[in-house]
């Protein structure tokens, strides 16, 4: 159950195609010999977490599914592949998805821009770090 890829990266105050297109070519370039779980696929919890702020509790509801399905991806996956350029978005998430991933000794391959400052905690952390997405998506392939 630990053969899939996890793609992490910022969504939070995204649009779709800020959140999913660097993660449709990644996956175009992996399946069908790899299997990745994109937690985009889950994007209507995150426009139903927009639309009921005002709800403390439904909030809170959704945010700990998203959280709690995110969490089970990563435990289900044996490479995180992830986005931590500084013009992708904010990372929050992202940023605890991968303590998480290397909490979990999994193989966490980074792709970044060249001129970002390359934070102490994230280069800690990473097995591999790339600055061309299709050379970090080569990596992961050879962990398998």
């Amino acid at each position: 159950m630990k053969d899939y890829i996890y793609l992490a990266g910022p969504m939070e105050q995204l649009d779709k195609e800020a959140m999913t297109g660097w993660r449709n070519y990644a996956t175009s370039k992996l399946e069908p010999d790899f299997k990745t779980l994109d937690p985009c696929r889950r994007v209507e919890f995150h426009d139903q977490l927009n639309q009921v702020l005002g709800s403390e509790r439904r909030t809170r509801n959704i945010s700990h599914r998203i959280f709690k399905q995110d969490m089970q991806d990563i435990a289900h996956s044996r490479v995180i592949l992830a986005d931590v350029r500084r013009d992708s978005g904010r990372g929050t998430g992202t940023a605890m998805e991968l303590m998480y991933a290397h909490i979990e000794h999994k193989i966490i391959i980074l792709y970044a821009n060249e001129g970002d400052f390359p934070h102490p905690f994230l280069y800690s952390i990473a097995t591999e770090v790339y600055y061309d997405l299709d050379d970090a998506i080569e990596a992961v392939k050879e962990y398998y």
